[in-house]
Protein backbone atom coordinates (compact mmCIF):
# COMPACT_ATOMS: atom_id res chain seq x y z
CA UNK A 1 0.00 0.00 0.00
CA UNK A 2 2.86 2.35 0.81
CA UNK A 3 4.50 1.50 -2.50
CA UNK A 4 1.33 2.40 -4.40
CA UNK A 5 1.15 5.69 -2.50
CA UNK A 6 4.78 6.51 -3.35
CA UNK A 7 4.25 5.71 -7.04
CA UNK A 8 1.04 7.74 -7.19
CA UNK A 9 2.73 10.68 -5.50
CA UNK A 10 5.72 10.50 -7.85
CA UNK A 11 3.49 10.41 -10.93
CA UNK A 12 1.50 13.42 -9.72
CA UNK A 13 4.66 15.30 -8.80
CA UNK A 14 6.27 14.58 -12.18
CA UNK A 15 3.19 15.79 -14.04
CA UNK A 16 3.21 18.99 -12.00
CA UNK A 17 6.92 19.53 -12.63
CA UNK A 18 6.56 18.96 -16.38
CA UNK A 19 3.75 21.51 -16.49
CA UNK A 20 5.78 24.02 -14.50
CA UNK A 21 8.82 23.59 -16.74
CA UNK A 22 7.22 23.50 -20.17
CA UNK A 23 4.26 25.84 -19.66
CA UNK A 24 5.96 28.66 -17.78
CA UNK A 25 4.76 31.91 -19.32
CA UNK A 26 1.91 30.31 -21.30
CA UNK A 27 -1.14 30.77 -19.03
CA UNK A 28 -3.60 29.61 -21.70
CA UNK A 29 -2.04 26.14 -21.60
CA UNK A 30 -1.83 25.68 -17.81
CA UNK A 31 -3.13 22.44 -16.38
CA UNK A 32 -5.69 22.72 -13.59
CA UNK A 33 -3.31 22.03 -10.65
CA UNK A 34 -0.67 24.35 -12.05
CA UNK A 35 -3.17 27.14 -12.66
CA UNK A 36 -4.52 26.71 -9.13
CA UNK A 37 -0.99 26.94 -7.75
CA UNK A 38 -0.34 30.11 -9.73
CA UNK A 39 -3.57 31.56 -8.34
CA UNK A 40 -2.49 30.80 -4.77
CA UNK A 41 0.94 32.38 -5.12
CA UNK A 42 0.01 35.70 -6.69
CA UNK A 43 0.99 38.96 -5.06
CA UNK A 44 -2.56 39.92 -4.07
CA UNK A 45 -4.44 36.99 -2.60
CA UNK A 46 -8.16 36.96 -3.26
CA UNK A 47 -9.33 34.27 -0.84
CA UNK A 48 -12.82 33.90 -2.25
CA UNK A 49 -11.53 33.27 -5.75
CA UNK A 50 -8.90 30.84 -4.47
CA UNK A 51 -11.42 28.80 -2.49
CA UNK A 52 -13.88 28.75 -5.40
CA UNK A 53 -11.11 27.49 -7.69
CA UNK A 54 -10.19 24.81 -5.15
CA UNK A 55 -13.78 23.57 -5.00
CA UNK A 56 -14.08 23.56 -8.79
CA UNK A 57 -10.87 21.54 -8.93
CA UNK A 58 -12.21 18.96 -6.47
CA UNK A 59 -15.71 18.60 -7.98
CA UNK A 60 -14.75 16.37 -10.97
CA UNK A 61 -12.88 13.96 -8.68
CA UNK A 62 -15.83 13.70 -6.28
CA UNK A 63 -18.32 13.20 -9.13
CA UNK A 64 -16.19 10.47 -10.71
CA UNK A 65 -15.89 8.74 -7.33
CA UNK A 66 -19.65 8.88 -6.82
CA UNK A 67 -20.25 7.39 -10.28
CA UNK A 68 -17.70 4.56 -9.98
CA UNK A 69 -17.92 3.87 -6.23
CA UNK A 70 -19.89 0.63 -6.62
CA UNK A 71 -17.34 -0.74 -9.10
CA UNK A 72 -14.46 0.24 -6.85
CA UNK A 73 -15.96 -1.34 -3.74
CA UNK A 74 -17.01 -4.51 -5.57
CA UNK A 75 -13.53 -4.87 -7.04
CA UNK A 76 -11.93 -4.43 -3.64
CA UNK A 77 -14.37 -6.90 -2.08
CA UNK A 78 -13.79 -9.53 -4.76
CA UNK A 79 -10.04 -9.19 -4.39
CA UNK A 80 -10.17 -9.50 -0.62
CA UNK A 81 -12.37 -12.61 -0.30
CA UNK A 82 -10.70 -16.00 0.03
CA UNK A 83 -12.45 -19.02 -1.39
Amino acid sequence: LVTVYIYAFMIGWNEYMFASIFLRGLPKLYTLPFGLNELFYTEHSVWGRMMAASILTAVPVVVMFMIFERYLTSGLTIGGVKE
